[in-house]
């Protein structure tokens, strides 16, 4: 059945950017670079700028930086078979009963962009949401624009990269689009991701500062502690990793700023209108491993209305 599903119908660029979602970027003015290749791809719900202005714990709101900072385009977002089952059309939201709890007869409607990359670690006949008929629901109909992720191609970095590695059990969503990109351009030009050098800079740009409470994790957090991760990725074997690809040429890095700043806007907005940081909110408690799928489903929510922002921005 996997090697039934269709290939997109773009499977070649000449250039691509791969975005994550490393505080680095704050602050790096990249944007526009970003934004110049011929495909954009960003991980997980990672927001591009137009998305960023909404976020409730971003460290600001003023749109015109957060494009200098990270792009606007996204022609790709590479994702779990997890987060994926947080979008609405889901088979399982979309369609409707005895299939699903929705209103749809069938997966016609799905939003078309941008286009998803998909993975399973491990796919299998019966067992959760990469057993075999969920994933012919997502990806084998006309109206799919959604794409597996092979999973020979997963594991194959995993043996090759991260052998007998501790604390790592599958390979980052990260990991897997660099794997992911790879396959479909001539040069992957990688932004957004953590090198190994930079513990003080926010984990994740979008959920950083002053709003952003027990979330706005460090770059250390995520380097010295597995339990963070779940002991699911080894953080500091993937910063090793990304450098060991960039010594073979396989990618270009392109590491941003390594000094810990909540992306200042420059000179040209500072006498914007638009408000430059976003609105104080009380502290949230907890925050553990133990809440993280509603912090998830959350997330997606709150993005869901701005995943389709597509070539034009």
């Amino acid at each position: 059945m996997l090697r039934e599903l269709r290939d997109p119908a773009t499977c070649h660029y000449k250039t691509c950017a791969l975005v994550g979602a490393s505080g680095t970027l704050l602050g790096a003015r990249l944007g526009r670079e970003i934004d110049s290749h011929e495909a954009v791809i960003r991980v997980n719900f990672a927001p591009d700028g137009p998305m960023a202005v909404r976020q409730k714990h971003a460290p600001h709101s003023h749109g015109p930086t957060w494009v200098a900072d990270v792009g606007a385009r996204t022609t790709w977002r590479v994702l779990t078979m997890e987060g994926y089952g947080y979008l609405s059309h889901y088979p399982r939201f979309w369609l409707k009963p005895p299939k699903g709890h929705g209103e749809n007869d069938d997966m016609s409607g799905i939003p078309q962009r941008p286009l998803l990359a998909v993975s399973c670690h491990t796919p299998s006949s019966n067992m959760g949401r990469c057993r075999a008929e969920r994933l012919r629901q997502v990806f084998a109909h006309p109206w799919s624009a959604s794409y597996l992720i092979s999973p020979v191609l997963i594991d194959e970095v995993r043996r090759t990269y991260f052998p007998g590695v501790a604390n790592q059990k599958t390979l980052s969503t990260g990991m897997t689009a660099v794997a992911f990109a790879q396959q479909l351009c001539d040069e992957v030009h990688l932004y957004g991701f953590g090198n190994g050098s930079c513990e003080d800079v926010c984990y994740h740009y979008y959920d950083c500062g002053p709003t952003a409470g027990s979330a706005g994790l460090n770059q250390s957090d995520f380097l010295h502690n597995p339990r963070v991760s779940g002991g699911f990725h080894n953080f500091s074997a993937q910063a090793d990793a990304l450098q060991r690809m960039a010594r073979e040429g396989k990618l270009v890095p392109h590491w941003g700023r390594c000094d810990r700043n909540l992306g200042d806007p420059p000179a040209e907005y500072l006498a914007s209108t638009t408000p430059l940081v976003a609105r104080p909110r009380a502290r949230r408690r907890g925050g553990g491993r133990g809440s993280r799928g509603r912090r998830m489903s959350r997330w997606a929510r709150e993005v869901e209305p701005h995943v389709g922002t597509n070539e034009e921005g």
